[in-house]
């Protein structure tokens, strides 16, 4: 089995929406940093099914949720984006990304926890009617969060309490985070464990986080899981 590793950036703003081109931003990143450069499929998760391209990027903006899932890649791209490798005999030809996934939509979604660091559901959204929202009714998409809440006729957004295991306070580099996001982008390395992963979950390529930002044009946490 072996341990695997999965990296988020996720949108830090309870205000912040998807617009018309985020999703057409973040796929050119992902085009110049050749990390995403193939569209596996579009899947609209309010109904776990699969959607076209373009009723994707419709979604992205209007509907609960959509996920864009990118195929892996191999080689030096993964190499520049997440530096070295933790095992010393692998080069950089033989890196890999098992997926990339860029989540968006109006719904808010609830951080998956780990091992290293929980995310704790203080509160759902309050209605305007002052009364708890219930999650939706649909799955959760396999594991990248844990439960979604419609953002519509909601007063107030969700409260998610954080809580980082003693041993892994030496992964974050940042000392609070919603728990919570609308938008998020992840990138499932799988084996292939990037060296930095042993300190700070912090991409080494600052300037990929830097285009993914304005990409995003939010602010973003980092967080890394292993699974």
């Amino acid at each position: 089995m072996g341990v695997e590793y999965r990296h988020f950036l996720v949108v830090d703003d309870a205000a912040w929406r998807p617009q018309s081109d985020t999703a057409a931003r973040v796929a050119k990143v992902l085009g110049d940093w050749s990390i995403g450069t193939e569209l596996a499929k579009a899947v609209d998760l309010s109904q776990g099914r699969n959607v076209s391209p373009d009723e994707a990027q419709a979604l992205a903006t209007t509907g609960p949720g959509v996920a864009f899932r990118y195929r892996g890649v191999d080689g030096a791209p993964v190499e520049a984006l997440a530096g070295p490798s933790s095992y010393d005999d692998i080069e950089a030809a033989d890196r890999y990304t098992m997926e990339t996934v860029l989540i968006l939509g109006n719904d808010y979604r609830i951080h998956w926890s780990s091992d290293n660091i929980y995310f704790n559901l203080i509160s759902p959204p309050e209605t305007v009617n002052g009364q708890p929202a219930t999650p939706d009714v649909v799955e959760p998409y396999e594991t990248f969060y844990s439960e979604s809440y419609t953002s519509d006729y909601i007063s107030k957004p969700p409260v998610v309490r954080v809580e980082v295991a003693d041993f892994a306070r030496n992964n974050v580099d940042w000392a609070d985070c919603l728990g919570y996001w609308r938008g998020g982008l992840v990138i499932d390395f799988g084996k292939d464990l990037p060296a930095f992963v042993d300190e700070v979950h912090r991409l080494p390529a600052r300037a990929f986080v830097d285009a993914l930002r304005d990409a995003f044009r939010g602010p973003l946490v980092e967080i890394g899981e292993f699974y």
